[in-house]
């Protein structure tokens, strides 16, 4: 059934990739587009591309932009089975930035503009306390059940006796992290 399930998911992440791959190039034929258009245009006293021309080419770009960093996110949990947050965490404030620069605010309440300005400061303050701590990858757990023997030595105890105790505990590691046998090759340590 496990295996059943992760070809499903491997089939679902190829799929994935190919659409992606072709929306990113379909936006990048409709970025060509519009900077040709745009440097056709010539209706008012502008040297090259008006500016708000110039504003709805910088949202195509950052559209593109944003779709080549999902591409790759796709690409590395389908090759690592890992999702790196750092990525995620900036595609939204890609996402975010595009959102601001192409922005009428005329037609939005200030509610909403400190909305969008709290959204980057929290995306802010994740990014900062990722790159702070290092951490840039979330990996599944996974739950090993380990048996621990604790032995008491006969001097330490009055009767003279060995005692042997066994207490077993579930212990939750992430999948990047060998096991504690040395019998176990991590690749990352050759």
């Amino acid at each position: 059934m496990k295996k059943t399930v992760r070809w499903v998911e491997r089939m679902i992440i190829i799929a994935l990739i190919g659409l992606m791959s072709l929306l990113l190039l379909v936006a990048t034929i409709e970025l060509f587009y519009a900077v040709y258009l745009a440097v056709l245009e010539e209706k008012e006293e502008t040297l090259i591309i008006n500016l708000d021309n110039m504003l709805n080419i910088f949202g195509i770009f950052l559209l593109v932009l944003i779709g080549i960093e999902l591409l790759d996110t796709i690409k590395v949990y389908f090759k690592e089975n890992v999702i790196h947050v750092e990525v995620v965490i900036l595609v939204a404030l890609i996402a975010i930035a595009r959102k601001v620069i192409v922005l009428d605010f005329e037609y939005y309440s200030g509610l909403e503009i400190v909305g969008i300005s709290s959204i980057i400061l929290a995306l802010a303050g994740g990014y900062y306390l990722l790159k702070k701590t290092g951490s840039t990858a979330v990996y599944p757990k996974v739950k090993k059940e380990v048996e621990e023997v604790v032995v008491q030595d006969p001097d330490d105890d009055e009767e003279g006796k060995t005692v042997k105790k066994i207490k077993k505990k579930q212990i939750e590691r992430p999948t990047d992290q060998p096991d504690d046998d040395p019998t176990t090759i991590n690749p990352k340590n050759l």
